[in-house]
């Protein structure tokens, strides 16, 4: 005797209504007046200061302006900011006034905002805001930052995350374009209601994986706005619940992508084994028992609403209808073995490759959350100075004729002792070289040559001796930096001299005794080693991490402690 589908789905029609279709016209309903507060409530700091960025003409990633604001010592207050800033080269002012003055700001500016209960920074796009908005600018504060006239966000880090971003939309924009064109190709010669059930099983794919990305922390905007809509709590408070875990290592995320990746396939392969596009209509028909387990979870148990999990839900529940209506008009039989196999086959496959996937993918994830919280420690000047001032003292007193590079007179000097045939040696002065142009005024570099005064012979001492001879013909700081800079990039005597013919009768010996008894004085025991204003920079820094330390030392050596001793 052949089942009645039209008993089951009308056996089944209120609790869809009411358990299903329900909430989402609710959620739908109240998604205009959520969007409507998040747009006004306020934003995260990082969020505020990449929208500020944007509307200055700039160019920040969304990923990287994320990371570095966020993960900086002293996140979320506006020397995070301020320092993402200075990393990009931007001039800005940061400044305590009073209304008398909105007039004279370079617009759109970031406006301090305390209201009772909470802080946060406001963007004022235009000085008629501050009538408009009243209602928060009447809690301002007095503190606003603003760039200078003219002045650009850009930094080299920033670019490469950009670069990345722009590779992996072309690769998702490929994936999607073989899917739809695959979709098309199986679809082309089928039932209308096969064409559908094939386009929700790819649907269903897609949220399976959104859904495992949240499970493993990938932001996403688009994920975040959807979820928002539906749950202040976002997804998050449902896929970390325990009935999200799932089993034998498999989350609900992964196994609905298993599911309807066997569908997929089943699908396609439906044009050459049609029978088993008979098995994928008898295989969805559970679907609705999971369906209404999920809705009853969320609405019951939990009390929360994951929209990709609803999004789902009502994939599940259309796959069923579908399969009820088609294998009733059909009146199709039970599948045969073969396509059971194909189809447990398929799946056993998907388990296989997603297994590795994902722990390979949980790990990077771990790893990277660690990174940022070694970054944050790193970023942290007080944690730095600690450290800084148990290491070794060296004398940093500027020589007649000496390789500074920079204003010797600013608050910091990093003295590099260098190999003038070491690699590393070059990659870091061309690092040092894109610094002082970041950091004008406020860092100096000073360079000490390995050599060996006694042995005219020694490849390493007749370069010093070049350079040295140079040095004391050279004008001004801008030659020595350029001349230096080529060594370093060439590394070539025959190629260097030719460009920049020094003059070989210049009495040196002095000079370079001063540098070889420098080198032994100081225990260099590899090239390059770094000091900063005298003291060797701490093991566990590099030049990076210095690098983001430096607006935060400069500002507390010209205000707060001094690191020279």
């Amino acid at each position: 005797m052949r089942v009645s589908y039209c008993s089951i789905l009308k056996l089944f029609g209120n609790t869809i209504r009411l358990l299903y279709v329900y909430p989402i016209i609710v959620h739908l309903y109240n998604f205009t007046l959520l969007k409507m507060a998040v747009s006004l409530a306020p934003k995260e700091l990082w969020q505020t200061t990449y929208d500020w960025l944007k509307a200055t003409g700039n160019k920040p990633n969304k990923t990287y302006c994320r990371q570095e604001i966020t993960t900086h010592a002293d996140y979320p207050a506006l020397t995070a900011v301020a320092d993402f800033l200075s990393s990009g080269a931007m001039e800005y002012t940061a400044a305590e006034a009073d209304a008398s003055y909105i007039h004279q700001f370079n617009y759109p500016v970031l406006a301090h905002i305390k209201q009772p209960g909470q802080e946060y920074m406001h963007i004022i796009s235009s000085a008629a805001d501050w009538e408009t908005q009243k209602e928060i600018t009447k809690h301002w504060s007095g503190v606003v930052l603003f760039a200078d006239n003219g002045a650009k966000w850009r930094n080299a880090e920033n670019d490469r995350f950009e670069k990345e971003l722009v590779n992996q939309k072309f690769y998702l924009g490929a994936i999607f374009t073989l899917f739809m064109a695959l979709y098309i190709w199986a679809a082309w010669d089928t039932t209308w209601y096969m064409v559908l059930f094939g386009l929700f099983s790819m649907a269903g794919l897609l949220i399976s994986i959104l859904i495992t990305a949240s499970e493993l922390g990938v932001q996403n905007s688009i994920v975040k706005q959807v979820c928002g809509a539906v749950s202040k709590a976002g997804c998050d408070a449902v896929l970390k619940t325990k009935y999200a875990k799932g089993f034998a290592g498999f989350s609900t995320g992964d196994i609905a992508t298993i599911y309807f990746g066997v569908q997929f396939i089943g699908f396609l392969a439906g044009g050459f084994i049609p029978s088993i596009l008979n098995l994928l209509l008898w295989v969805s028909l559970p679907g609705i028992v999971v369906a209404a387990w999920s809705i009853y979870t969320q609405a019951v148990v939990i009390k929360q609403w994951c929209a990709l999990c609803l999004g789902i839900v009502g994939l599940l529940v259309l796959q069923c209808v579908l399969a009820a209506i088609s294998l009733s008009a059909e009146a199709a039989l039970l599948p045969a073995w073969q396509p059971l196999v194909a189809f447990a086959l398929i799946a056993a496959i998907l388990v296989l490759a997603l297994w590795p996937v994902k722990a390979m993918l949980k790990k990077q994830h771990i790893q990277a959350q660690q990174v940022a919280e070694l970054k944050k420690w790193k970023t942290d000047a007080g944690l730095f100075k600690n450290q800084w001032e148990k290491e070794q003292q060296v004398d940093t007193t500027i020589w007649e004729n000496d390789l500074v590079i920079g204003n010797p007179n600013a608050p910091v000097m990093i003295t590099v002792a260098c190999n003038p045939y070491c690699g590393p040696c070059a990659s870091a002065h061309k690092q040092l070289d894109k610094m002082l142009e970041m950091h004008k005024g406020k860092l100096a570099l000073q360079i000490r040559l390995l050599c060996n005064a006694a042995n005219t012979e020694d490849k390493r001492t007749i370069a010093v001796t070049a350079l040295l001879q140079k040095t004391a013909e050279l004008k001004n700081e801008k030659e020595t930096a350029n001349m230096l800079s080529d060594w370093f990039e060439w590394m070539n005597y025959e190629k260097w001299v030719q460009q920049w013919k020094p003059v070989t009768e210049t009495d040196v010996m002095m000079e370079l005794k001063l540098h070889e008894e420098w080198i032994k004085q100081s225990n260099i025991a590899f090239t390059p080693t770094f000091f900063v204003n005298g003291k060797k920079l701490p093991g566990r820094y590099g030049l990076a991490e210095l690098e983001n330390l430096l607006p935060q030392l400069t500002e507390e050596l010209t205000g707060g402690y001094k690191i020279s001793s």
